[in-house]
């Protein structure tokens, strides 16, 4: 794979960065439809994504460098952080900094977080599938060495994979997979049985913990931790948080947004009495 998708002068534009604008664009129009379907102020919307579209990003990014091998590099080079289009973000760290900026926000606008939460799981879903595609043409994420037919080589010199010239799992296809795997079940089933407020994104913690637990096995990690990978015990928490939170949900009411209070209509009759000539 080319990991390059454009040169402008002096500015190099990876494929990985390319479909995670792509992600985020699709994902912001497809909230934005879903918000007027619902009744939602359209506005508020749009506003809620560019944070979280922001907290997300950073999130990712320093989630990704605090977990990387060359953390005191970047650390020595901070202009380099701000490079994402050359890959390197944290897919759990982007969802925690996109959650955190997007509290204040719906706490400010009181939107409802669990209400706004259903609407954006399936979106992060999508979103997931989509940025693998970028990982598989960046070459990182990759996996272990396989001799089965479903091997894919990566020889491209440029290639951010580990397992150059070698027959490996293409281990980013199949969290592609999983990524819209998850959006079809939340978006067409969960989301149209849902009985109570954060009950999709339940469903989202469960589907994204299960399927990254089992496509990181065919991932090429060195560090293990009682035989499991850290990210697989990242998604055990995904899944466990998951219950938690579903046992806690299912017994509040919905949301309801408060209308905007209205000014009191003018009195048809004066003090008096009598009719008002005004």
């Amino acid at each position: 794979m080319h990991p390059i998708a454009f040169v402008l002068g002096n500015l190099t534009v990876r494929w990985y960065g390319v479909m995670i604008a792509v992600s985020i664009a699709i994902s912001i129009t497809v909230a934005y439809i879903e918000s007027r379907r619902q009744g939602i102020n359209t506005d508020d919307v749009l506003d809620l994504a560019i944070v979280a579209v922001i907290g997300g990003i950073l999130g990712a990014r320093v989630g990704w460098i605090l977990t990387s091998p060359d953390v005191m590099w970047y650390l020595a080079h901070p202009l380099r952080i701000l490079a994402i289009w050359e890959g390197g973000l944290s897919y759990f760290g982007g969802i925690l900094g996109g959650v955190i900026a997007a509290h204040f926000m719906v706490r400010r606008r009181r939107m409802g977080f669990w209400r706004m939460a259903d609407i954006v799981a399936p979106l992060l879903a999508l979103s997931f599938g989509i940025g693998k595609i970028g990982c598989w043409l960046n070459g990182c994420c990759n996996g272990t060495a396989t001799t089965s037919w479903l091997g894919v080589i990566f020889t491209n010199p440029l290639s951010e994979c580990d397992l150059l010239g070698q027959s490996i799992w293409p281990a980013q296809l199949f969290n592609s997979a999983s990524g819209f795997l998850a959006f079809a079940v939340l978006f067409w089933v969960v989301r149209r049985r849902k009985r109570y407020d954060g009950q999709v994104f339940i469903w989202y913690l469960y589907l994204y913990g299960a399927t990254g637990f089992v496509v990181e096995f065919f991932r090429s990690i060195p560090v293990h931790v009682l035989r499991l990978t850290p990210n697989q015990w990242t998604d055990v928490t995904i899944i466990l948080l998951g219950i938690i939170a579903s046992l806690i949900l299912r017994h509040r009411p919905p949301f309801h947004p408060v209308p905007p209070q209205q000014p009191a209509a003018l009195d048809a009759t004066a003090p008096d009495g009598t009719e008002s000539d005004g």
